[in-house]
């Protein structure tokens, strides 16, 4: 029998700890999944209320319901990509290993980074439109705070694409 040096027990640990790390998303991936099958039935049910109710024909609260149904698609667009983006991390590392692992990693974490902070912008403007909509139901102040809030949104978008650093 041979003795193993610690670097091949290293080697092992370190393996080790990248299955289980590996084995550890496959829960997040499903409780994602079962959240999409849920927010698919909130997004059905919505559309139901408004031909029951006949909202629809007010045009007003037709603006609103697609812009609640724009916002739907969005959230679950975000959830697709972060799904994914774990999946495809799932298989890079299951694929590849040392440098290839570490450039390929940065290149997704990049993209990746770039649409969820844009698809949040998106639900952010949709969001504040959609409340500037229902103007009676919210105050000056609390309309005031979102757009701020938007603002601050978009100024980090700038900043961390614009101004990247020369890592």
């Amino acid at each position: 029998m041979a003795e193993q040096t610690p670097e091949k027990e290293t080697t092992k640990d370190l393996d080790l700890a990248n299955r289980l790390t590996r084995m550890a998303q496959i829960p997040m991936l499903i409780g994602l999944s079962i959240g999409m099958v849920l927010f698919l039935i909130t997004f059905f049910i919505d559309i139901y209320d408004a031909i029951v109710t006949y909202e629809f024909l007010e045009r007003k609260k037709t603006i609103l319901l697609i812009l609640n149904m724009l916002d739907m698609v969005f959230i679950a667009n975000l959830v697709v990509m972060v799904a994914n983006n774990t999946y495809n991390t799932y298989r890079l590392r299951a694929s590849t290993q040392g440098e290839d692992y570490i450039k390929e990693s940065e290149r997704a974490y990049r993209r990746m980074k770039h649409r969820i902070v844009s698809t949040i912008i998106i639900i952010s403007s949709i969001h504040v439109l959609s409340e500037l909509l229902e103007f009676s139901q919210i105050s000056a102040l609390q309309i005031a705070a979102l757009f701020g809030f938007h603002l601050i949104l978009l100024a980090t978008y700038v900043v961390t694409n614009v101004f990247r650093s020369s890592e």
